[in-house]
């Protein structure tokens, strides 16, 4: 009897550890600066990555093998100027939404697919722009989103 007692002791501690010492995944967690498109039926939040310095800015969205849906990433740069992008090393399509420095869309390249090999095509915010939101390919169809809507730019602690 105290043999088998001894035996279920040792079993719920071993189980107990297991439990216990097993890391639990992490939450994903959600990027803290939010994006608001201010559209005309209805307005539309995505959580983005803040890219704002120079390598940042050069990395963008490169390697990714996904994007959540109703996330991306936020490109400011210093001034303001025609900006130009391109897919390469971008595993997954995108829309590229070009914002003027009063937070109007002024153009917004839809589904432009990754560059497979060079030269890849470049995209332009045929206006002058100073900042970029990435969001997955077709986002902006399936929300509604167009040129001329405005932006709002809800920044998060880790860039305030």
């Amino acid at each position: 009897m105290e043999k088998r007692r001894v035996v279920y002791i040792i079993v719920a501690v071993v189980v107990f550890a297991v439990v216990f010492a097993v890391p639990k995944p992490a939450k994903e967690s959600l990027p803290d600066t939010k994006v608001v498109f201010i559209g005309k039926e209805k307005n539309v939040s995505v959580y983005v990555e803040v890219a704002d310095e120079q390598g940042e800015l050069r990395k963008g969205l490169m390697y990714r093998q996904s994007l959540p849906e109703n996330q991306g990433m936020l490109f400011v740069f210093k001034r303001t100027d025609v900006l130009r992008f391109w897919m390469k090393n971008t595993l997954i399509p995108l829309d590229m939404i070009f914002i003027s420095p009063d937070f109007r869309i002024v153009n917004i390249t839809r589904n432009a697919q990754p560059c497979k090999s060079d030269p890849c095509n470049i995209y332009s915010s045929g206006a002058p722009a100073r900042y970029v939101v990435e969001v997955n390919g077709g986002f902006c169809d399936r929300n509604g989103i167009s040129e001329g809507d405005y932006v709002f730019v809800e920044y998060g602690k880790e860039k305030q």
